[in-house]
């Protein structure tokens, strides 16, 4: 990044592909919207403290195989606003929907975080424990955990360590939106870290994630693959 423009225009980027609005990163990172509208347009300087803000909201930032971007999964859950509206509102209801049996993207993930009703959170905590297929709840997980609710981390932290195929698949998800590679070579990543081929790179990225202020599921699953990934990087 080569200037205050340039800079500022990475934070934006990272995040509107996070579905995340400036009032809503100004308020996960403590900075006024005015000032965070400021240094997004170049008008303000870019420093290590808002990039370090940005990324306890966001995940890392800058490096491509460091910014976490949509998983990989070829029937990966896009959908425009309107359509995400009805989503929120069905969840709300108890319904959920293409949250049953399809991968829900960060857009999506972030987008149903910010707009859920307290009935529609309850619906997706109860989900997270006990939804029909291992795709709910994974999905509500990943909801559930861009909410950033101090309270729900337990509930987080159990499911991933008693539900073996949720936490299955949100390991998978990780792998996949860190480095963007193939969503079987992940899962496969997922079951034999040996075959990462480039484990130091992802170890890099993971660290990252294990460290994050937020979202307690990236924080359990970089803390997880890592350990995993030891033995790979020592030989």
């Amino acid at each position: 990044m080569s200037s205050a423009g340039d800079e500022g225009a990475v934070l934006r980027a990272a995040r509107t592909e996070a579905g995340i609005s400036l009032a809503k990163m100004a308020s996960l990172t403590n900075y006024s919207k005015p000032y965070l509208g400021l240094v997004e347009t170049g008008k303000r300087t870019v420093t290590v403290d808002l990039v370090i803000a940005y990324e306890n909201g966001l995940g890392p930032i800058g490096d491509d195989m460091l910014r976490r971007r949509d998983i990989t999964h070829p029937r990966v859950l896009k959908a425009r606003r309107p359509t995400l509206t009805e989503l929120a509102r069905s969840i709300d209801d108890g319904d959920p929907g293409a949250l049953r049996n399809t991968p829900s993207s960060r857009t999506v993930d972030f987008f149903l975080a910010s707009k859920l009703s307290p009935s529609g959170v309850d619906h997706v905590r109860r989900w997270v424990r006990s939804g029909q297929t291992s795709t709910l709840r994974a999905n509500a997980l990943a909801v559930l955990s861009k909410m950033s609710i101090a309270s729900d981390v337990p509930l987080i932290i159990e499911a991933l360590e008693n539900d073996d195929k949720l936490r299955f698949l949100s390991l998978a998800s990780e792998v996949s939106k860190l480095t963007q590679w193939d969503w079987n070579l992940c899962k496969t990543i997922v079951r034999e870290p040996s075959a990462a081929p480039q484990p130091r790179k992802l170890a890099k990225a993971l660290t990252k994630e294990a460290l994050l202020d937020s979202d307690a599921e990236s924080r359990w699953c970089g803390a997880y693959l890592l350990k995993e990934l030891v033995p790979v990087l020592g030989r």
